[in-house]
């Protein structure tokens, strides 16, 4: 039998028993003798969170390590001392790394460690792999970019490791997640490096794989353990072992391992590590701390789609063998690697798409008679998720929504007029487009700054609250283009002088001739605050206002606003109550009608009023 065979075996059976014994065990302990005083950052309502049921996973793996290297003491087979020995330095290396992150993962579950000791152990844990030659030196040509010099390939090699370590952090919680997709992961990973040259990749994986399945059955199929979490203790490790076995991918794509390798390993981590950057930016936009629990990660998506506890489990499974067969495919296919991970990139947003669409039709299924008796059949045109509205109503109170679904008067209703997944593929498209814009104008962003600054050294960015979707305040952003006392007098139009308004300083009626003091809202648009086409948002001053003569722009509190708007092209800037009520009308007839089409038209007639130099 192949000797690296009897070793990756022996791992897993060494692993494997030592889990099931042990794992329920030290749950049972965690369950019995602590719980985490700070229970608000893993879960509402300050509900008791059993956080160390991962504690013994980082020694149960260790233990394996160790006595797996040691049988060539006991079994005299001198080709299977052979390999235990090639495998010492590099297995040394990742106890290393993996004891630093046990330690202050556990000091932090039991007593609390600040971030800085956290991150600081983080990062020095990532120094491992540059400091033992697994960096990432080769980008085999993405993006065109090939060897990489040794001051970007150290950091750049650190803050994967790191990204990838926090990510499976923030995956731990109640529900399993982290542990699922551990095994996900390994299993998918190992398929690369199974029958390659160096055997340490595949010995690891079988280490914690016989650790953590115990665990994920455990946590999955054990209702008792609900409020139990890995805890630090076990998800940075877990975090540490997935780095390594991704970075060991990364290093050896096209020498060791068939070209585009590294492509199909991202695609196995880009679920989880694309979901917790959305998720961590839907938190922080909706002012939220980081490790706030919520329905938002791709766990809980699945759940709101109707699908049962072990059932989210078999279709992540799916979505994981998707992503990777597709990219295995394209891989060999010859395409280029940057082509690669767009086509990944666009799958995933539309996986988005679509679970967010079937979560609006079971939702709105689902809650649909209590919603009717709660607000009216006519608000239920409206199609907006449930759970936001009731959000915004507890939030902001009934400020953000139509009339008739407070009042339940017979004003008529005017409905969006596009569908759930309309609404989800403009946003992601308005997200892509802002993100490209703000790297290609850049350069812009940096003189206009300068030009502010040395026309009156003030400040060069000015914001403003303004209200926008569901009647929610946001801080909109601009280039400063008038005087810092413009407003001493009291709230003002922005346009109420005109082109030629005292109150703008010189570089500020060049900005605004050529509308490039708009830039900054691109920022906007990238965090979800506003759209590139809908309704210019105005100020609460002169929301009330409006509102007093005709309540039906609050009808408008359905969609984003815009950078741009239909009005604005036919109505121009408003600076008098009957300028406002006619572009409230234009404003309402776009809500009605909108469609991708309609957008476009919008976009491209302002663009061509900006180059011939329209004033509106």
């Amino acid at each position: 039998m192949n000797h690296a065979l009897i070793i990756v075996l022996l791992a897993f059976a060494i692993s494997l028993p030592l889990g099931i014994y042990i794992i329920p065990r030290m749950m049972m302990i965690s369950v019995k003798n602590t719980w985490d005083r700070r229970g608000d950052e893993l879960n509402q309502g300050g509900v008791r969170v059993y956080q160390i049921a991962g504690i013994s996973i980082f020694p149960l793996m260790l233990i394996t390590l160790c006595a797996t290297l040691m049988m060539p003491l006991v079994l005299p087979w001198q080709e299977l001392a052979k390999e235990c020995a090639s495998m010492v330095p590099r297995t040394f290396s990742l106890i290393t790394g993996s004891t630093l992150l046990y330690i202050v993962g556990l000091k932090y579950d039991l007593h609390g460690a600040s971030t800085g000791i956290r991150l600081s152990a983080i990062l020095l844990a990532s120094c491992v792999f540059a400091a033992s030659n697994m960096r990432i030196e080769n980008l085999h040509g993405l993006f065109g970019i090939y060897m990489l010099p040794l001051w970007v390939s150290i950091p750049l090699t650190i803050l994967t490791a790191t990204y990838i370590i926090f990510t499976f952090r923030m995956l731990d919680g109640f529900d399993s997640l982290i542990s699922g997709q551990g095994v996900l992961t390994l299993l998918l990973l190992s398929h690369i490096y199974l029958g390659v040259p160096g055997l340490t990749p595949t010995f690891v994986t079988a280490s914690m794989l016989g650790v953590i399945i115990p665990y994920w059955v455990v946590k999955t199929f054990w209702r008792r353990w609900d409020r139990c979490t890995m805890g630090n203790s076990g998800s940075y490790v877990l975090g540490f072992i997935i780095a390594y076995l991704f970075l060991v991918i990364q290093r050896r794509s096209g020498a060791s391992y068939y070209d585009g390798a590294d492509l199909v390993a991202f695609s196995i981590l880009m679920l989880p590590m694309l979901d917790i950057m959305r998720v961590i930016g839907s938190r922080l936009h909706d002012g939220r701390e980081v490790f706030t629990q919520d329905r938002n990660q791709i766990n809980d998506k699945l759940y709101r789609m109707g699908i049962g506890r072990y059932g989210v489990f078999v279709m992540l499974l799916l979505i994981h063998l998707i992503f990777a067969s597709v990219t295995y495919a394209i891989v060999h296919l010859g395409m280029s690697h940057t082509l690669v991970v767009i086509v990944d990139l666009v799958m995933w947003l539309i996986m988005h798409w679509v679970i967010n669409w079937r979560i609006h039709a079971y939702e709105t299924f689902s809650h649909r008679e209590a919603w009717n008796k709660e607000y009216g059949e006519e608000a239920w045109n409206a199609q907006v998720p449930v759970e936001i509205l009731e959000k915004k109503i507890r939030t902001f109170g009934t400020m953000g929504l139509p009339s008739n679904m407070v009042e339940k008067d017979t004003m008529a209703f005017i409905p969006d007029g596009m569908t759930g997944m309309e609404r989800g593929m403009k946003r992601g498209i308005d997200m892509l487009i802002s993100f490209v814009c703000i790297i290609v104008f850049s350069p812009l962003f940096l003189l206009s700054y300068i030009l502010i600054k040395l026309d009156d050294g003030g400040p060069a960015i000015y914001k403003q609250e303004r209200i926008g979707r569901f009647g929610r305040p946001f801080c909109i952003y601009k280039y400063r283009s008038m005087r810092l006392d413009a407003e001493k007098m009291g709230p003002q139009l922005s346009h109420a002088g005109g082109d030629e308004d005292p109150r703008l300083t010189k570089i500020g009626k060049f900005l605004r001739r050529h509308h490039l003091d708009e830039l900054p809202q691109l920022w906007n648009v990238l965090v979800g605050d506003m759209a590139f086409v809908g309704y210019r948002p105005e100020r609460k001053h002169f929301i009330d206002q409006i509102m007093q003569h005709d309540p039906r722009y609050s009808f408008l509190y359905q969609i984003r606003p815009g950078v741009t708007s239909y009005a604005t092209l036919y109505n121009g800037y408003t600076d008098t109550m009957e300028k406002m009520l006619r572009r409230l009308e234009l404003d309402l007839y776009y809500l009605r009608h909108r469609s991708f089409w309609f957008d476009i038209k919008v976009l491209i007639l302002t663009f061509g009023s900006i180059i011939f130099g329209k004033k509106f």
